[in-house]
């Protein structure tokens, strides 16, 4: 296939539409913005998030394909926080993504609203799209890597001075 022909297999848009890359073993291209929204909307539906459908390689991490070049480090550097809200009562909390960070969230939640260490809870993950400022619902405890990612893109924006879509309200 030309280069002029390749297509992301996402969004079917040729290189006009931004650089096509292959983030995998496949021969398929793709935008990195798409595969971003991409498995931002499978969060919590399957591996797809981690994995390539078609080989089943490794994919690049949310916050290498959504975080634009220059905030890269702040993303990796900034505390990225959550909000969290039961009956009313707010409290900000610091996460981090990965299976520990996974851990620490339950627990903090857990203990912040008096349940039992090792009692289950429902939760909704509500996230700013970090590419287009759409509004996610991501839902139950399996999309927390996802809401995470966003959360430490969000961060990285508010620490080198951008818009991160969203502004703490410290009342």
């Amino acid at each position: 296939m030309a280069a002029s022909e390749d297509r992301c297999w996402i969004c079917l848009s040729g290189s006009e539409a931004g650089q096509l890359e292959r983030p995998c073993a496949c021969p398929r291209f793709v935008h990195r913005v798409c595969l971003g929204r991409w498995q931002l909307q499978s969060a919590g539906c399957s591996d797809e998030v981690s994995r390539c459908r078609f080989c089943d390689q490794l994919l690049p991490a949310l916050e290498d394909i959504l975080a634009p070049k220059h905030l890269r480090d702040s993303a990796q550097q900034a505390t990225p926080y959550m909000a969290v809200i039961c009956n009313g009562v707010y409290h900000k909390v610091p996460v981090k993504p990965g299976v520990e960070g996974q851990a620490e969230f339950r627990a903090r939640v857990n203990c912040l609203f008096g349940m039992p260490y090792d009692s289950d809870f429902q939760v909704s993950f509500e996230c700013v799209a970090p590419t287009t400022g759409e509004l996610l619902n991501l839902r139950g405890m399996n999309c927390f890597n996802a809401a995470a990612s966003c959360a430490a893109i969000s961060a990285a924006k508010r620490a080198a001075g951008k818009e991160g879509y969203f502004k703490w309200s410290e009342a």
